[in-house]
């Protein structure tokens, strides 16, 4: 449907409801109030999209060499939407200029320009907006202050919504000064740029495509993490370890409410291990029903993991006190081993997809008997004995 009908649509539309022989039903005027709604609002956003492109030109080039006090005249916009759109446009122009103090622009209140004012000259009085009567305009720019003054006016022409804006010198001829005409399609979806960030439509457009690529179905993360183990009943104690992991991470959803991993691992501390490990992991989004653009994300996972240490720290991972032959054999260059699975539950903070900062509780279920391992928690039929903080990087 075009917007130029439907703009007709939302001029006829109160008319058409309070007509007493209206052959509309209650369901097909909710059906219009509904159009009329989301047209409004989509026109509402293109003409905030027009007006950021407008002010990103004047802090590129600044119409003014020095800052200079500026009137907003008027703003019209397409017929229908009446004085409440009028009021968001003035609202959002008057923001990106506070926001903005490179364009050299300084907004001034201009009472005059929107009341009825009284002219009487030679030829007679007359009656009309400030705005419309360029001698009382000029009167109202000299008691605000202003020289200048700027006329927004939004119009929709077959597919496209038009911004023409004009900056006049507030004389009795109200000479143009500067002049932009700019549009866009009303099909297009608006840019929503930040007012006190503003950027070119291709700098936005381009932000938004590296967004979206961002959200890829794969990636790499690379991961550092440290865990650390309970202290056990014996005299032996598991140290921390440090752990460096890459792998695959894929989605499972297009807005990547669930994920899968599979990471190998390697550890290694000069005199006492070397370990390697190899996990999987099953994440769920908790922060909401698809995965934010511009904020952090927040999932819990659960994982599996199989480890497999060598070297003098992987005593302390042993079901038994450590004998005569382990001290032995560690003596002797044949350094002890251990292999044994681990359960994972914790939580993972990613933001953008791009960083994430995890924290999470692992269970050790050959080692429930370990004397060199104790528990940080016990649910009864799962005890947790490590604990891990970890630091991940998507790529």
């Amino acid at each position: 449907m075009r917007p130029a009908f439907l703009s007709l649509i939302l001029a006829l539309l109160p008319a058409a409801v309070v007509a007493e022989e209206s052959p509309l039903t209650d369901a097909q005027r909710a059906q219009l109030e509904t159009l009329r709604g989301e047209i409004a609002a989509q026109i509402q956003l293109q003409a905030y999209d027009l007006l950021d492109e407008l002010v990103f030109g004047w802090t590129e080039q600044p119409v003014f060499a020095l800052e200079t006090p500026l009137v907003l005249a008027d703003v019209s916009v397409p017929v229908g939407f009446g004085s409440g759109m009028q009021a968001l446009i003035e609202n959002h122009f008057a923001s990106l200029i506070v926001k903005n103090p490179r364009t050299r622009v300084a907004l001034t209140h201009c009472p005059q320009c929107t009341s009825v004012v009284v002219h009487s000259g030679a030829t007679g009085t007359i009656v009309s907006r400030g705005v419309d009567e360029p001698e009382a305009l000029s009167k109202a720019g000299t008691l605000s202050g202003s020289r200048h003054a700027i006329f927004l006016d939004f119009e929709i022409e077959g597919a496209a919504l038009v911004l023409r804006a004009r900056i006049t010198s507030l004389e009795p001829a109200l000479p143009i000064i500067y002049a932009k005409t700019l549009s866009t399609s009303t099909s297009s979806p608006a840019l929503l740029r930040t007012g006190d960030r503003l950027k070119s439509a291709a700098e936005a457009r381009q932000e938004y495509v590296n967004a979206l690529q961002g959200r890829s179905l794969y990636q790499v993360p690379i991961r550092i993490g440290v865990r650390t183990y309970a202290t056990g009943s014996g005299q032996v104690r598991a140290a921390p370890m440090p752990w460096l992991q890459a792998g695959v991470e894929g989605s499972l959803t297009q807005a990547r409410a669930w994920t899968g991993s599979f990471l190998v691992g390697f550890s290694w501390t000069p005199q006492l291990h070397t370990a390697w490990m190899a996990q999987g992991r099953l994440s769920r989004l908790i922060s909401g029903t698809t995965s934010s653009l511009t904020g952090p994300d927040l999932y819990a996972f659960v994982g599996g993991s199989v480890i497999s240490i060598h070297g003098p720290a992987a005593l302390a991972f042993q079901d038994q006190v450590p004998d005569l032959d382990d001290l032995l054999a560690l003596l002797t260059g044949g350094g002890p081993d251990a292999t044994f699975g681990a359960l994972q539950l914790g939580l993972d903070l990613r933001v953008k997809n791009r960083i994430g900062v995890g924290v999470y509780l692992e269970s050790l279920p050959a080692l429930n008997n370990a004397p060199a391992i104790g528990d940080y928690l016990d649910i009864g039929i799962l005890q947790f004995h490590s604990l891990g903080v970890e630091v991940t990087f998507c790529f």
